[in-house]
């Protein structure tokens, strides 16, 4: 994006704010400016001291939840982790063969690499001159390669798999200090990243090194502590509280809950739940479909949901009925969406965002959304069956029993009037499907991933 793109695309985005968000923007800006001062530059360790005290990490699996992972999740998983050792891993379509070691500031795209020590406010992560392609530099960082890789280590105890987590968290710490550089850029990144750092911490709760990782570490237990005042202090609001205030919310949720070590845990834990309950209602219609009317997205805040809801249950600090029914509202209808392939409709568009990894990559996501939701909240009759996965057995486990939510569909539905859509399908083994559109354009003033929302059918 050149200069002067650059600037029509500002001068456009600031049309479709009101003026309270206005007001708002230029407020944070002036937050940004002053945090200036907190910029910790690679090789320093940051003022901030850990807590105090003996820590522990208490939410963690209950035993044999291993021995329940079906055998072929578990043989895919395996096969990717050892991909993963080689440093092989496919990131957003492109296959990257470097991540032994990896460079977190490349992007393999490009070949350009953004500057580690800028003050992370001052960086445009929308050029590609500065930063590359953005999104491939982000993905790598979002860490769940790592959750693959803990996983992985918790099926197996396998030492290879926990001594490469070990490295590669450590080089990222080291890497990236508070406000250092593009990975500081974007809060729905540190939310998304907070989500991996719970569970990697869990999976290798057994691993003699997991404690030395994480609590009697000082510098890691300044990253947890910047990321969470970093979410706490800047999150996104007007025109962009869609999917990304979702992720801010569940990350800051699930890392207070997860790792209340902090004296500022218990107010983030408290915020982060009504932010989350909040948000999760206002992205969704009273039928569960998204309001973004981009499937994909019903899809990531549907995990991320019930990611944070687990979490915060397994806390003592369960999220409250009517969040639960939004959420087993979004798994029911994301049921009756999909066709006999388990694929959902193709409205709007993707960056195929996932809240966490804990088995080998697929393009189609919705068939371990589905899985979950059946560990979580249970599937109805009428529900496809979706294949047994690590995730859903994993995250089932921690949750303990399923969660009766109460009044739920007693057929499949076909049609969804507050989201103008209708569904025509046959029966049997060759079905033909079809969606038709009659609802709004995308959510918010922007819309903004509802492109191809456009076609009625």
């Amino acid at each position: 994006m050149n200069g002067g793109s650059r600037l029509g695309w500002y001068v456009r985005r600031a049309t479709a704010m009101s003026p309270a968000e206005v007001a708002w923007r230029v407020r944070d800006q002036a937050l940004r400016a002053w945090w200036s001062r907190r910029q910790v530059r690679p090789g320093q360790l940051g003022a901030d001291p850990p807590s105090p005290g003996e820590l522990q990490f208490a939410a963690v699996l209950p035993p044999g939840t291993a021995g329940r992972v079906p055998a072929e999740a578990r043989a895919a998983l395996l096969d990717s982790a050892e991909r993963l050792l080689r440093g092989e891993w496919e990131v957003l379509g492109v296959i990257r063969t470097d991540l032994v070691r990896p460079d977190w500031f490349l992007d393999p795209v490009t070949g350009r690499r953004s500057v580690q020590d800028r003050y992370a406010f001052r960086i445009d992560h929308r050029s590609e001159e500065q930063v590359g392609n953005v999104k491939q530099v982000w993905e790598l960082s979002r860490l769940q390669h790592l959750t693959l890789l803990a996983a992985a280590w918790y099926l197996t105890h396998d030492e290879r798999y926990a001594r490469r987590v070990a490295d590669h968290l450590r080089s990222w710490w080291r890497e990236n200090p508070f406000l250092s550089g593009v990975h500081w850029t974007s809060g729905i990144e540190l939310g998304i990243r907070l989500i991996s750092l719970a569970w990697i911490r869990r999976l290798l709760d057994d691993w003699p090194g997991a404690a030395d990782l994480f609590e009697r570490d000082a510098l890691a237990l300044r990253q947890l502590r910047w990321h969470q005042r970093y979410l706490a202090a800047f999150p996104s609001r007007g025109s962009s509280a869609n999917n990304h205030v979702v992720a801010e919310a569940a990350g800051l949720l699930v890392a207070s809950c997860a790792f209340p070590w902090f004296p500022e845990s218990e107010r983030w834990r408290r915020k982060s739940t009504l932010l989350l309950e909040r948000e999760l209602i206002r992205n969704t219609f009273p039928s569960g479909v998204g309001r973004e009317l981009a499937s994909d997205y019903q899809c990531f805040i549907a995990e991320l949901g019930f990611l944070a809801a687990v979490d915060a249950q397994a806390s003592g600090h369960p999220l409250s009925a009517a969040t639960w029914g939004r959420l087993c509202s979004m798994a029911d209808s994301a049921a009756a969406l999909v066709d006999a392939r388990l694929r959902p409709p193709r409205q709007g568009d993707s960056d195929e965002g996932r809240g966490l990894l804990l088995d080998a990559p697929v393009d189609n996501r919705w068939p371990s959304l589905l899985g979950l939701a059946d560990a979580l909240v249970g599937r109805l009759d009428w529900w496809p069956r979706p294949p047994g996965d690590v995730g859903s057995v994993i995250v089932g486990a921690l949750a303990g029993a399923r969660r009766d939510v109460g009044d739920r569909p007693g057929q499949r539905p076909s049609r969804f009037a507050d989201a103008g859509l209708t569904l025509l399908r046959t029966s049997g083994e060759n079905e033909i499907w079809c969606r038709c559109d009659g609802g709004p354009h995308g959510f918010l003033s922007i819309a903004a991933h509802a492109h191809a929302d456009a076609l009625s059918v």
